[in-house]
């Protein structure tokens, strides 16, 4: 699996770094609005976007990319006011209900101003009531009895310190008898406890109500995962690798001189056909790292595990610098049969002879293989990848890596197994 470059990292010298390391670092979906501002200060460059030329593409991801994109351009007046309203941010939804009947008096607002600061993405109140009331000079218990309020703003539960008590600030929404609200307040008070209530009479009703709330509280305003478009495609066919730079979004660029041969005209036109070879360098270095990681990654490629790879391991295969590398695997994905990765997932660290990435997918596993009634506590999950790869590691490493694998913690998921059983 060769392929003939016509660049090489010898002619990269006599090329502008300071137009090249922007190109080599932008993401496949920014390029062409990157393109598009140099384009515009260069007379002797005329620009196709590489989305027009990819329109009639029969892949579902650049659809999918393509009409986002066009989503405002082609709403009514009505959409796009509604869009304008729903794309108001979690912050700014808050601060326009600091107002009254809730807030009546400058001081309440003033609090609740301050206890929005320490308000996570995800709706939860993070900080500490005693130290607002030290910044701003008051007593403890009205800056406790101002978040208080916050149980009577949207998102329902906003401003709650725990699942908890967003739980207990989103029943303010719902029409209960006392019977049922008694339950449902009991019912999440001791969640931990969950199998105490499943013989009650009433627990049909608790369960319509308790799969309606929302966790984390914010859940809405957390940002949308954003389409990804792969830089290349690597396909396993007739025994042997192949490598497809995704051609159907880099611009198509058309090189003009001017009527004019002053030298303006001539710096413009040498910059025109210089943009050129950038934008085929920039394919050519991705092609090159698309080979490195094929040949150091080959386990992964096949079904396997991915074994430690660092970034100067790569730059020493093409001789780049290793700041070259990081920027040229900034932001960019390739698609394979397995999925769509960024090229920085294949980069793993190692704890003796063992890659990271092999002891997050042996505690994936693990994890999704516990008794739902007795998860694993991070203690169990560091003794059994001690165990299984003969390592030795730091605890506070488990919580690292279940969270970069978006894993619950013990407690977390203590709560979801018992709250799948009612």
């Amino acid at each position: 699996m060769k392929q003939n470059l016509n660049f090489k990292q010898k002619q990269l010298p006599r090329l502008s770094m300071q137009t090249w390391l922007p190109l080599l670092q932008c993401s496949l979906s920014d390029l062409d609005k990157h393109i598009q501002i140099i384009t515009n200060e260069n007379p002797c460059l005329e620009t196709k976007s590489g989305f027009e030329i990819s329109e009639g593409s029969s892949e579902r991801s650049h659809h999918a990319y393509l009409e986002s994109q066009n989503r405002v351009s082609n709403a009514s007046s009505d959409e796009i006011e509604w869009m304008s309203v729903s794309s108001q941010s979690l912050y700014e939804k808050l601060d326009f209900q600091i107002s009254a009947p809730l807030f009546p008096t400058p001081i309440s607002q003033k609090i609740a101003r301050q206890i929005i600061l320490y308000i996570s993405d995800e709706g939860y109140f993070e900080g500490n009531i005693e130290e607002i009331a030290k910044q701003l000079g008051i007593n403890a218990h009205k800056v406790e009895q101002i978040r208080q309020r916050f149980a009577h703003l949207e998102p329902a539960g906003v401003g709650a310190v725990d699942y908890k008590e967003s739980f207990l600030f989103q029943l303010n929404d719902y029409v209960m008898d006392d019977e049922l609200s008694i339950l449902m307040s009991t019912l999440i008070i001791n969640f931990e406890q969950i199998e105490k209530f499943l013989k009650h009479p009433r627990l049909h009703d608790a369960k319509n109500i308790l799969k309606h709330l929302k966790n984390p509280p914010a859940v809405a305003y957390l940002e949308e995962e954003q389409q990804v478009l792969p830089d290349m495609f690597i396909e396993f066919k007739n025994d042997e690798f192949t490598i497809k730079i995704n051609h159907e979004f880099y611009p198509d660029l058309t090189v003009n001189q001017i009527d004019k041969y002053d030298n303006f005209a001539k710096q413009k036109f040498k910059e025109a056909r210089e943009l050129v070879k950038l934008l085929d360098l920039r394919k050519a270095t991705l092609y090159n790292v698309g080979l490195v990681l094929i040949e150091k990654q080959y386990t992964f490629f096949m079904g396997g595990e991915l074994k430690p790879l660092r970034l100067q391991d790569v730059a020493d295969e093409l001789g780049f610098n290793e700041s070259t590398i990081s920027r040229a695997i900034s932001d960019k994905y390739l698609e394979c049969e397995h999925g769509v990765f960024s090229f920085k997932h294949f980069f793993s660290n190692a704890i003796g002879n063992v890659s990271t990435s092999e002891i997050k997918s042996f505690m994936q596993r693990l994890v999704q293989s516990e008794d739902k009634n007795k998860p694993f506590s991070d203690k169990y999950l560091h003794e059994k990848i001690e165990e299984r790869f003969g390592v030795q590691m730091v605890r506070r490493s488990i919580a690292k890596y279940r969270q970069e694998l978006d894993i619950p913690s013990f407690k977390e998921r203590t709560f979801l197994y018992k709250l799948s059983l009612i």
